[in-house]
């Protein structure tokens, strides 16, 4: 009965926190897939489409998409693939990839903006279809609306997130393919492939495609939700699911949806798909944003809401749940809508590139070299505070390295060349750096003396002696203040400990956890 209960409780949280252990590792790889279809169909892209072509031309554009699906198919595989084979989202893979138990805390802050962000691009496309429809609403009340709306969603998981997919999905394929015909009977005074701003894309910030290309960059948040929703595949599924929800997801974003919000910009002489949406198809376009934006702020919020859980576990030892996370998600989300971000969005995703860019590929460059080239990093993604260092140097060494050299440049120090080039300063540094600390530090910072040990036991699960739930036994840690069996989740949040196994081991608390009674 206790287990029932429990993976209700699971279900519900959705594991924001920790190791999604193989019993609950279900979900075809095509039900993770739509997940991220959904991401991929969110209006954002069909804005942005738009908003580049109207910018640089189409051929530039196109070849800038080629770029991202090069680019973000190959983190988005990686991310994937670690996720489905360790059930450890982004930021728990982060832990054990040179950030230590409280450095990762730092990137899950930066990715928490990520998500407020798009949330605020989301609902900017919504509040422009709602007033399209109803004009004489004030603009400030459909975005309290909307904000009010997705409080309410924020209480759901990933169950809800895969079947709203899989139910919205038809009626967005419908709706765009209607826009379509109706663009395609338009007249075409300039043809689409063939288009070209009539006053040339100024190259004060660098050539056209280092601009695009830093724009892309900030896409690279798509890559990392490899792992926090891939952590949820079956286990014959790994490879498949990682090859789709990786390069798969990304050739239909950038190739096929950025794309044609790029056709739609040029035939309507409008970017954003709240506007064009409503005046081709009335109040059918004004319910097909809606339902869209249903869709994509629903996983904004959740994977907010998954980094908020994480950094206030750690920081402030303050776990009252993911759903209030998502809330708090949705709040500032709202705050970032009034503040009018969607005006100044490849500003915005050019800046959010320089941080994300250089987080992720640090956890990529400490697997690839650190891991299984130099083997410096063992083998294992360690996860348990107990078992991990405040603040490994190595990645967190790495974080402020590029941020310290990148920064600047998106900052505008260089002027409008050093903004494009910050986000590309950021990737390479954030590749070649954890390699040259982790040799240089010869390794040390991986390794953490901890009188708490593995549990020794062939019980698959074994109760939390502080939270008194049962969970998987690769998840526990035999605990010398308390003196017994803790989940990791507790281990982490708990305040009252002070760390107490990573100070000098007392070798009859050692002794007493190695030989526990359960």
């Amino acid at each position: 009965m206790a287990q029932k209960q429990i993976t209700a409780k699971d279900r519900r949280e959705d594991y924001a926190l920790r190791y999604v252990p193989e019993s609950f590792r279900l979900w075809h790889w095509s039900s993770i897939f739509s997940v991220f279809i959904g991401v991929s169909t969110a209006m954002f892209f069909l804005a942005w489409g738009g908003q580049l072509t109207l910018e640089y031309g189409t051929w530039p554009t196109i070849w800038g998409m080629v770029f991202g699906v090069l680019l973000i198919g190959s983190v988005g595989f990686f991310f994937s693939w670690v996720g489905s084979r360790t059930g450890l989202d982004s930021d728990l893979i982060t832990r054990g990839s040179g950030y230590g138990f409280m450095g990762s805390a730092i990137a899950s802050l930066v990715y928490s903006f990520n998500y407020i962000m798009f949330f605020a691009f989301e609902g900017s496309i919504l509040v422009a279809a709602l007033q399209t429809a109803a004009p004489h609403v004030p603009i400030l009340v459909w975005e309290l609306l909307i904000g009010v709306t997705f409080l309410v969603l924020a209480i759901w998981g990933m169950s809800f997130l895969s079947w709203l997919m899989w139910v919205t999905l038809p009626i967005y394929v419908i709706a765009v393919a209607l826009v379509f015909s109706h663009a395609a009977h338009v007249s075409h005074p300039v043809p689409w492939l063939s288009y070209k701003p009539a006053h040339a894309p100024s190259t004060s910030a660098g050539p056209i495609f280092l601009q695009l290309g830093a724009t892309v960059f900030a896409l690279i948040s798509m890559a990392t939700q490899g792992a926090d929703l891939g952590r949820f595949v079956r286990k014959k599924d790994q490879l498949v699911g990682s090859i789709f929800n990786g390069y798969v997801v990304m050739i239909v974003t950038f190739l096929g949806v950025v794309l044609l919000g790029s056709y739609f910009g040029l035939e309507f002489h409008q970017t954003n798909p709240g506007t064009y949406f409503s005046g081709v198809l009335g109040i059918g376009g004004v319910l097909t944003v809606i339902i869209t934006q249903l869709r994509i702020n629903t996983i904004n919020v959740y994977s907010g809401s998954l980094a908020y859980s994480n950094f206030f576990s750690r920081v402030f030892h303050f776990t009252p749940g993911r759903q209030w996370w998502g809330i708090l998600t949705a709040v500032l989300g709202t705050l970032l809508m009034m503040g009018n971000i969607f005006a100044h969005m490849l500003q915005v995703l050019t800046f959010e590139g320089v941080f994300i860019i250089a987080w992720a590929m640090s956890v990529v460059s400490d697997t690839i070299f650190n891991k299984w080239l130099l083997k410096i990093n063992p083998r294992p993604y360690e996860y348990k505070r107990a078992f991990l260092p405040h603040f490994n140097p190595v990645g967190v060494g790495t974080l402020l390295l590029a941020l310290v050299f990148a920064a600047p440049l998106a900052f505008g120090i260089a002027g409008p060349e050093g903004e494009s080039l910050a986000p590309f300063v950021s990737a390479g540094l954030g590749l070649i750096f954890p390699p040259i600390i982790a040799l240089a530090l010869k390794g040390r910072p991986y390794h953490t003396a901890s009188s708490a040990t593995v549990p020794e036991t062939s019980e698959t699960t074994l109760q939390c002696i502080r939270c008194h739930e049962y969970f998987e036994t690769i998840d526990m840690v035999m605990c010398p203040f308390h003196e017994g069996a803790l989940c990791s989740v507790c281990c982490g949040s708990n305040a009252e400990c002070h760390d107490m196994c990573k100070a000098e081991p007392n070798m009859e608390l050692t002794i007493k956890v190695e030989q526990p009674s359960i």
